[in-house]
């Protein structure tokens, strides 16, 4: 999880968010891997910035 002193940031381009976004829009660690200045809603709504688990 990202500290709290540093602040999340997205990991795609690096801005800012918040904490709470994070807890909503992040993966099951609170890591944001598309935030708005990068991702559409439609894609973090739908899970669709999130990494693909490898399978096998």
């Amino acid at each position: 999880m990202e500290s709290s002193t540093a602040g999340a940031r997205c990991r795609n381009c690096g801005t800012h968010v918040t904490q709470q976004f994070a807890r909503v829009f992040g993966d099951n660690g609170d890591i944001v891997h598309g935030c708005p200045g990068c991702t559409t809603y439609r894609e973090m709504q739908s899970g669709g910035h999130l990494p693909q688990e490898e399978t096998g």
